[in-house]
């Protein structure tokens, strides 16, 4: 029979490891004294001059608002939760509506929700334009659980054409927060800013 050979075992090296030194020895060699380096001076780019200028824009604009604001916290208070004969808890708002939609064309849709108490159709009160839809209107309904039933249902619902947008009436019923887009508030995600940011798909943005 062959002789079996065992196989050699390579010893295992033992490395060295050198101790962790600080900074401390390394003191001496710092620069100290008058002698030191200019301090740095850090040079504006073009997008540090951008946001400055918006920051120093928007508490100007945040200061110009503040008066209007107050006035308009007051007004919420004061109207209780009615606006120009209208219940604003039974009262939902439509936007994005086609200019040629009618309080008539608004009725035939919306009663399918529940009885409709009153629609106003906002229009332009003066100009070229005096007269002609804006866009949005808001409808009351007899009861408040039909006006939720048309807020969950209604959202993207197509007028004339012309997918629409529904929401609470905010303006009067003490939503915590809640401006209108005049005083730098709103939902509409349409202008947040660059194009990329904004909303361009249909419905309620929140």
């Amino acid at each position: 029979a062959a002789p079996t050979s065992t196989p050699t075992q390579t010893p295992k090296l033992k490395k060295k490891h050198e101790g962790l030194t600080g900074v401390a020895a390394y003191m001496a060699q710092f620069e100290r004294g008058p002698n030191l380096p200019p301090t740095r001076t850090l040079q504006s780019t073009p997008l540090t001059i951008r946001k400055t200028k918006a920051k120093k824009r928007q508490a100007k604009i945040a200061q110009l608002y503040a008066p209007l604001i107050e006035s308009y916290r007051q007004h919420q208070k004061d109207s209780a939760g009615e606006y120009q004969n209208m219940n604003c808890y039974s009262t939902l708002f439509v936007g994005r509506l086609a200019y040629e939609a009618t309080e008539r064309k608004l009725l035939r849709e919306f009663e399918s929700f529940g009885p409709v108490k009153d629609i106003k159709l906002v229009t332009y009160k003066m100009g070229e334009k005096e007269g002609k839809s804006r866009g949005y209107a808001f409808v009351e309904f007899e009861q408040e659980e039909d006006m939720k039933r048309a807020y969950r249902s209604a959202d993207g619902m197509k007028i004339e054409g012309k997918e629409i947008v529904v929401d609470v009436e905010r303006g009067h019923t003490g939503v915590p927060n809640w401006l209108p887009r005049r005083l730098g508030g709103g939902l509409g995600g349409t202008r947040l800013g660059e194009k990329s940011k904004n909303i361009r798909r249909s419905g309620r943005f929140d």
